[in-house]
């Protein structure tokens, strides 16, 4: 192939470089063209040579353009990249060390070099930090790690945290399987802006022990309903920590902490795949033992006395085609065992019939188990007399939320209900009803799971019987439920 001949003129028998200078820095340059004699007769050296002095003036060209838009820490990176190619070009193309080492120095002198006469230099070697504008440091630096051969990028150079927060949210969605919700998003996202505002958007590399812990011992500080204001995008940490005043009762649970530093956590582990940051996370989650048994009890199964309270005081208000989801959901949760989205979610079409069984097909939901079948109470069967012929099987029920949940709004309601009868807790814990019977009547856990949407434990039935109980066998688990007296 032959070589470029593009900045090449031949006078006698020497090349010279030629190139046109923009009309923007003509007037700094007082000329329209540079000619430069590269002094060999030999074509191919003359090319390298020219290539070399293309990329120098062009350097002092972009000085006249805007200031890049380009942050720093992307000049470095891209800089560094290609860099590294060009070197590996010279060592092949450079046979002889002395011409090896000056084709080197010319790299540096490509960046820095339009400024040296500036500041008063000779060469690269008397330039001060600071001298430099931001993005030809950034170039320089890169040219230099380059050359010393150097893969460690300065943390100044390494990608801001909120650069590497916003990819690993990206990442996180890519994959339909295992994307996360809107509603963990957000608040993702508003756990690493909060992080954000306190290392002032510092690369992740730099976090250390103190300032996570530092960052944990802020959040404590802040008032549990801090984000519901519309606001709250719109503020930074400090702001929000100044029109805190928070009691301590009123402050961010030890439960909500921990969330906070388990999605820093994910995004540290992601960005270690990554090789962005290296070692053990500096997040350490507060101890969340005593918070967590105070959950469990906020959570714990209902009473039968609850149960029938609750029942005595909502009354079936169903009319055909509308079933009433205040009285409806609980039944089906504590005669089914599924969770409250599931339910919400049923269509008349997810009602289907084996060996002569009726049951709910769940064809996807929130854990690995979810996708089952559980067959249909006897008790629910004047529910599929009053339900559409097609559509929801609750079609009166308003999405809500990030995530556009049917149970949303429902959930709200079945909150507000619970708290005024004595014993209640919480709609999920119907699920904990149905295991509780279950483990009374001694039904073997592996098969519960089969019901309630958990993945098997074990090799022998989680590996290698992953059809598991047939529709019948299910069938007969169901019938162990009861509603308590009403």
């Amino acid at each position: 192939m032959a070589p470029r001949t593009r900045y090449l003129k031949l006078r006698g028998r020497r090349w010279w470089f030629q190139m046109a200078v923009p009309a923007r820095s003509q007037p700094r340059l007082k000329k329209a063209t540079i000619q430069e004699n590269l002094y060999t007769t030999d074509q191919l050296v003359a090319q390298v040579k020219a290539n070399e002095r293309a990329a120098y003036w062009q350097r002092a060209f972009d000085l006249d353009r805007q200031p890049s838009s380009e942050a720093p820490s992307e000049i470095f990176q891209s800089t560094f990249e290609s860099t590294l190619q060009r070197i590996e070009w010279i060592k092949r193309t450079h046979r002889d060390e002395e011409d090896r080492s000056s084709a080197l120095d010319l790299l540096l002198d490509e960046h820095v070099g339009p400024y040296l006469a500036e500041l008063g230099y000779h060469d690269a070697s008397q330039i001060e930090p600071g001298d430099l504008p931001r993005d030809v440091e950034a170039a320089a630096d890169a040219v230099q790690a380059a050359i010393r051969g150097s893969r460690q990028v300065p943390l100044k150079y390494q990608k801001s945290f909120s650069d590497l927060a916003e990819q690993f949210l990206l990442d996180r969605q890519r994959d339909p399987r295992d994307r996360l919700t809107a509603q963990t998003v957000g608040q993702m996202e508003a756990t690493f802006r909060l992080f954000r505002d306190h290392i002032k958007d510092a690369a992740l590399a730099s976090v250390d022990r103190r300032s996570a812990s530092d960052f944990v011992d802020k959040l404590g500080k802040l008032n549990r309903h801090w984000g519901r204001s519309p606001e709250t995008k719109h503020r930074s940490l400090d702001q929000l920590l100044a029109s805190a005043g928070a009691s301590p009762e009123d402050r961010l649970s030890t439960v909500t902490l921990a969330r906070h530093v388990s999605a820093l956590n994910s995004l540290w582990e992601w960005a270690v795949g990554r090789g962005e940051v290296a070692g053990d996370t500096p997040f350490e989650a507060p101890n969340t033992r005593r918070a967590k048994r105070a959950r469990v009890s906020a959570n714990a199964p209902w009473t039968d006395d609850a149960i029938a309270t609750y029942f005595r005081r909502v009354r079936d208000r169903s009319s055909s085609g509308l079933p009433d989801p205040a009285y409806w959901l609980p039944m089906v949760a504590l005669l089914s065992g599924m969770r409250l989205e599931e339910i919400c979610s049923l269509e008349r079409s997810d009602i289907k019939s084996a060996e002569g069984v009726r049951y709910f097909d769940i064809p996807q939901g929130k854990a690995e188990g979810s996708i089952r079948v559980v067959p249909v109470h006897d008790a629910l069967l004047p529910l599929l007399d009053i339900a559409p012929e097609r559509g929801f099987l609750f079609p009166n029920l308003t999405p809500g939320g990030p995530d556009r949940k049917r149970s949303w709004n429902v959930g709200k309601r079945f909150g507000r209900l619970f708290r005024q009868i004595d014993g209640a807790s919480t709609f999920h814990a119907f699920r904990k009803n149905v295991a509780q019977t279950f483990e009374r009547e001694r039904v073997r856990e592996h098969e519960s799971s089969q019901i309630l949407g958990h993945k098997k434990a074990g090799l022998t039935y989680g590996v290698y019987s992953p059809n598991g109980l047939t529709i019948r066998q299910k069938a007969d688990l169901i019938a162990l439920l009861r509603v308590p007296s009403r």
